[in-house]
């Protein structure tokens, strides 16, 4: 099955329905569609010292709220059992619900201080994987269009000359290949400049190469969640994050790359 198989506009998600929980979405009286969330209780700590802290968050997680199950909560609760102490991160930036990978926090208020004004400042390299629908180009491609809100759908963001801020993502292709029986993909990696909401989300759709999973500006959640062809999760991933020490040391966090054999390869880009 192609991407122009499964464009039908009669066949998207109502607004962002897909991205709710199948209790909600029946609360609604929207039809299930999506995918059913996953069922953690643990989280990864991929680096820790006396001042930061980072994770590696498990995708459709929410980041704190009123909820079983979030970052938050996973964070205190291994900290709590496995390090003795009671000491509350700050995270100072964020990660879409559907979106895993790489979150750094501080755990004192310097540092998490620093890290706010770091990220403030732009001066945080940030660095995404993700498996998006159809072949991109073979060479590395920059997206600079603008970003604004939805003019009708308060949740989404769209691409827009006149009423959007400015945002660059830079794109290089890895490898080229297919996705269960149904989708041509391309594996890519993504270095966004700005920190625009769903920026990665809404540039690689405006290309015309929505993620795979994405259930707000995909293609491929409409199905419902015991549908084969429904992916089990938002193929996009916080790969790699650097960040300036006080010092001026490098500090490289990476969490595993959760796609290596999610699809089947075919050629390789670099």
């Amino acid at each position: 099955m192609f991407l122009s198989d499964i464009c039908d506009p009669k066949r998207l998600p109502r607004k962002h329905q897909s991205e709710l929980i199948e209790e909600e979405q029946q609360e609604s009286g929207e039809p299930v569609i999506g995918r059913r969330p996953p069922i953690v209780d643990s989280i990864d700590f991929l680096y820790i010292d006396e001042e930061y802290l980072a994770v590696n968050k498990p995708a459709d997680v929410r980041m704190d709220g009123d909820f079983d199950v979030t970052v938050t909560k996973l964070v205190y609760r291994k900290l709590e059992s496995e390090k003795g102490t009671t000491r509350k991160p700050r995270f100072v930036h964020r990660l879409d619900y559907a979106t895993s990978g790489v979150l750094i926090a501080g755990l004192m208020d310097q540092s998490a201080s620093y890290l706010a004004k770091l990220f403030r400042e732009r001066l945080v390299e940030k660095f995404y994987l993700a498996l998006v629908h159809g072949w991109t180009p073979c060479k590395k491609f920059v997206m600079e269009e603008r970003i604004a809100n939805h003019p009708v759908d308060g949740f989404m963001m769209t691409v827009s000359a006149d009423r959007g801020k400015s945002a660059k993502t830079e794109c290089v292709p890895l490898s080229f290949g297919i996705y269960g029986d149904h989708y041509l993909v391309t594996k890519v990696l993504l270095k966004p400049f700005t920190g625009r909401r769903h920026q990665l989300r809404v540039h690689m759709k405006y290309r015309g190469f929505p993620i795979v999973g994405d259930a707000t500006y995909g293609v491929d959640s409409v199905y419902g969640p015991d549908d084969v062809r429904t992916p089990p999760r938002m193929m996009l991933h916080a790969w790699k994050l650097k960040v300036l020490r006080g010092g001026g040391e490098e500090l490289w966090i990476e969490a595993p790359d959760p796609f290596e054999s999610c699809f089947m390869e075919l050629a390789n880009v670099v």
